[in-house]
């Protein structure tokens, strides 16, 4: 089977430190289309390198080729360096994605595969002859470059390149030189452009540039080319005076011009001299709430836009037979809310609840909607953009603040009493909104009283059922679980259901709300067809936490001792021999809190005879790492030596490798820390490894390569609790209290439940 992809995708960067990590997410979570992607930084200076790098890192895409350009080339240069390197027979440059439609791609993909036809556009219908294209060209909307995916082996050679003067605009220009030449035209869109880069209209010197393509397809003289030459005429005097909305026209794009150029300020004067005459203007509207999300005034832009749709829905139910008896108030009425959002942020949350607040404001209907935010001792300037919140009556929001990390579970219950709302949403900071989930959860609540819980479906999520890849897109809107992902889940409230605090920071409080859900005789279901974006691990990979920490076996631990969760069947175990029943264990233990039935169940089965038989029997590597594996967790250490011998030569899973590096770290065994930690390849190197290593470094009282490290690690994870204990450590080591008393505080502030006031070692295990 040829590894040859079919499409080609390039994404060209510059200063697009806000929109790259989604348009890089949007593409690498279509599972189902083989693509290769160029992805060329041209010369940003904004930090857009670095949010590339870490999403590279994370998906670790094989046909993803990352360059990076010393100096500014432009737009078209770059795009024509990656067509020089394609090998896809499709190719696609779109400037920003915000999602992507899969199956329409798919559709668009497979409808253009193989045709005689140069591309496909979406949305946008392209003229067969030159007076269209003139009148294409007088226009102020035009297709954008990601509206286009084109056909390379129908492109003639001589025209297969992009304008190299063109930063914008440059697939019309390719098209153009393709007049007369039919397109596939796709009414459905593939995809959309990110809302937070815009591209602006096309400029007098733009339109010049098509003129100018047009009239070199043209030979000699002839009154297609006069027509021409006088639309270039027209162009280069601006005839006649302008009128009242010329002007406006005039103004709005010269705050378009000065906007790209990152003149915020002189930008924003010529909108508010338009907004003067023309208060309503809804151009200047729109124009004026990207600026002020440019300047970071987010608040201001959030109530400027659910002005505009207040305004929008207004007029619609002015339309609708059935409106509803309070159509006619005004922008300052309070209407009673009937939805309580409640949002938990931490450590460095500050950005990721922005994005998310800006995502309800704009896709929301707010009205019945009101906030609150429990601050769990931030170690960023949160608080000051809470109090702005608050100054502003953004969402009516209400602030909660605690000195330590609470936690999700209590962080939540400390929302939910002072909600006073028939429904409550409980979220993460790092969900984003498409469309007015908030909306449609309430009207499937609504429909549906016997349900106390429902959340939607996302992209990124611990829950398989409430994956958008595994959605029926025919399937009903309603589907009932057993439990679902806290990242969006709407409570009733009148059901009195509250988290379990005992999860502590994180892990299974979600799922133990649904069992007490289920358990008091309600439901719980999943709304497929409402969708949202899910950042997962924004808040909790900070924290050092994830599936493979100590806080989640911890929590797996209490779960299913709560609520009476079997491990294993013993009918289906003794249906195995003796050896497999032993492996079957190891795929059932709880690898740092195992269950006292398996404990038992292995000492049954772990008898001198079966010793010997494991001792004097061959295994491969798979069975080998699996005896490996238990043998640590069961802490049997003189058997688990013997069999680590037998490693010598096998690559070993990085899972493994960090297991066996944490039990001998927990035993003060650090040169065998260390022998695993030598063995992690390049790409499962991670900051977990990086802090056994400095928690080695100065337990060994290596400062030398200690205190570099740390610095380093701080700047990589500011917000990680373990690295200021270990700062604490450090300066304890060389007499300096008052700091070391200072750091460890800080460690407690950001997770109390590990670094309390008892003695602890780096990873906060007692002493």
């Amino acid at each position: 089977m040829s590894n040859t992809p079919l499409l080609t995708v390039t994404l060209v960067v510059q200063d697009q430190k806000d929109v790259i990590e989604n348009t890089l997410t949007s593409l690498y979570e279509c599972g189902d289309i083989s693509f290769e992607l160029f992805v060329i930084d041209d010369a940003s200076s904004d930090g857009s390198d670095e949010v590339i790098q870490s999403v590279l890192d994370y998906y670790q895409h094989e046909q993803t080729f990352y360059y990076e350009h010393g100096q500014r080339s432009g737009r078209g240069h770059a795009l024509n360096e990656a067509l020089l390197q394609s090998n896809g027979s499709l190719f696609w440059a779109p400037e920003t994605i915000s999602e992507i439609n899969e199956s329409q791609l798919v559709a668009s993909l497979n409808r253009l595969e193989g045709a005689r036809e140069p591309g496909i556009v979406q949305r946008h219908e392209l003229p067969a002859d030159q007076s269209g294209w003139l009148g294409l060209v007088k226009r102020n909307q035009w297709p954008t470059d990601g509206a286009f995916i084109w056909n390379l082996e129908q492109l003639p050679g001589v025209r297969r390149y992009f304008n190299p003067f063109l930063d914008s605009y440059g697939a019309m220009e390719l098209a153009e030189r393709m007049t007369g030449i039919p397109f596939l035209f796709s009414d459905q869109p593939w995809s959309r452009p990110s809302p937070m880069e815009d591209i602006p209209p096309p400029s007098s010197a733009l339109r010049q540039e098509m003129l100018f393509t047009l009239l070199r397809k043209l030979k000699g003289a002839g009154s297609k080319r006069n027509t021409i030459l006088k639309a270039l005429q027209s162009l280069e005097t601006q005839e006649p005076p302008l009128s009242e909305r010329d002007f406006e026209i005039e103004m709005l794009n010269k705050a378009v011009a000065l906007k790209k150029d990152g003149r915020f300020n002189a930008a924003l004067e010529l909108i508010e001299e338009v907004l003067e005459d023309r208060p309503s203007h809804p151009a200047a509207k729109q124009l004026k709430i990207q600026l002020l999300e440019k300047k970071r005034r987010f608040v201001e832009a959030s109530e400027l836009k659910h002005e505009v749709n207040k305004k929008v829905l207004s007029e619609q139910k002015k339309d609708e037979e059935h409106a509803e008896s309070g159509e006619g108030e005004t922008s300052g009425d309070i209407e009673p809310a009937e939805i309580t959002l409640i949002i938990p942020t931490a450590v460095h949350g500050k950005g990721a609840l922005e994005h998310c607040l800006l995502s309800v404001s704009e896709h929301c209907n707010l009205s019945g909607v009101e906030l609150i935010v429990i601050d769990n001792a931030s170690l960023d300037d949160t608080h000051d953009y809470l109090q702005e919140l608050q100054e502003k009556q953004f969402l009516r929001c209400r602030v909660i603040t605690n000195r330590q990390n609470r936690g999700f579970a209590a962080s939540v219950n400390q929302g939910l009493e002072k909600a006073e709302t028939p429904y409550a949403c409980i979220m993460h900071n790092d969900v984003e909104f498409s469309s007015d989930g908030l909306g449609q959860l309430k009207k499937i609540m609504e429909a549906h009283p016997e349900y106390a819980l429902v959340g939607p479906a996302a992209d990124k999520t611990y829950n398989p059922d409430q994956s958008t890849r595994n959605i029926d897109s025919e399937g009903p809107g309603l589907v009932p679980a057993e439990y679902i992902d806290s990242f969006c889940m709407m409570l009733r409230t009148d059901t009195g259901l509250r988290m379990d605090e005992h999860y502590e920071l994180a892990f299974f409080e979600d799922i133990d709300l649904c069992f007490q859900a289920r358990t008091a005789g309600h439901k719980v279901g999943i709304a497929p067809h409402v969708q949202v974006t899910h950042h997962l691990g924004t808040t909790t990979f900070p924290l050092d936490l994830d599936t493979e920490s100590r806080q989640y076996w911890k929590n797996v631990s209490y779960f299913n001792e709560k609520w009476g969760i079997e491990k294993f069947s013993e009918q289906e175990l003794k249906a195995l021999s003796n050896f497999d029943q032993l492996l079957a264990l190891d795929e059932l233990v709880n690898p740092l809190f195992p269950e006292e039935e398996i404990k038992a169940q292995f000492a049954r089965l772990f008898t001198d005879e079966m010793r010997t038989e494991i001792f004097n029997s061959e295994h491969d590597p798979e069975t080998l790492c699996r005896l490996v594996h238990l043998f640590m967790v069961m802490n049997k250490r003189d058997i688990l030596r013997r069999f680590e011998d037998r490693l010598e030569g096998i690559e070993l899973p990085a899972t493994l490798i960090y297991q066996l590096v944490r039990f001998y770290f927990d035993r003060n065994i650090y040169s065998r820390c260390l022998y695993y930690l030598d063995q992690l390849e390049s790409p499962n190197e991670s900051l977990r490894a990086d802090l056994y290593r400095l928690a080695i470094y100065i337990e060994n009282k290596n400062f030398e390569e200690a205190i570099p490290l740390l610095r380093h690690l701080l700047d990589q994870a500011p917000a990680n609790p373990t690295l200021y204990k270990l700062a604490g450590d450090i300066h304890k080591f060389n007499g300096n209290e008052e700091e070391a008393a200072s750091f460890h505080r800080l460690a407690g502030q950001i997770n109390p439940f590990k670094f309390d006031e008892t003695p602890t070692d780096a990873f906060g295990f007692e002493r």
